[in-house]
């Protein structure tokens, strides 16, 4: 039986460098923006985040893999920190900043970006739609956490709500 206090083995090869992976994410944010998914390129995205192609090809099989990997660690990243103490409407409040930051600068012109592309890419399509599937489960389950017994229905719609909103202001009042 292994001992609970052994710190955990590491996996063959070098620990993923965080830096990296976060330089990773920006160059394939500004690509999106400025190129969109057809001017994404493994070769673009290494040479502005100053790695080899190689490095990209070991985390990422293909692109759409690459997108639906920095959805995700976007989200994770700026995710906000809530505790038990914060009433309900610091807790909406929180993730409205959150999402906010989620589509500054260039990630929120990448968003539609990628939407416009993905009615010409099945495989953007799904990676999005699987990212959005998890982005709307972890919301939703906040939502409920901050407030208790309310119904699907209204949940669901203060979510589109929220999301709504931020989105119309990216596309239609941010400067571009």
């Amino acid at each position: 039986m292994k001992d609970e206090t052994e710190a955990p083995t590491r996996g063959r090869g070098r620990p993923r460098d965080e830096e990296k992976d976060v330089a990773i994410a920006e160059a394939t944010w500004r690509i999106l923006a400025e190129k969109g998914y057809e001017g994404l390129t493994f070769e673009g995205v290494a040479e502005l985040a100053g790695c080899s192609r190689s490095t990209l090809y070991r985390r990422f099989a293909h692109k759409a893999e690459l997108v639906e990997a920095i959805l995700g660690q976007t989200s994770r990243r700026i995710e906000p920190k809530i505790d038990e103490t914060m009433s309900p409407r610091e807790i909406l409040l929180a993730h409205a900043r959150a999402l906010c930051v989620y589509m500054a600068g260039p990630r929120g012109p990448a968003m539609l970006m990628m939407s416009v592309s993905a009615e010409h890419h099945a495989d953007l399509s799904a990676a999005i739609a699987r990212h959005g599937t998890n982005e709307q489960a972890f919301y939703l389950r906040e939502l409920e956490r901050a407030r208790p017994g309310t119904s699907e229905q209204v949940r669901d719609f203060a979510f589109n709500t929220l999301i709504g909103n931020i989105i119309f202001h990216v596309a239609c009042c941010a400067p571009h």
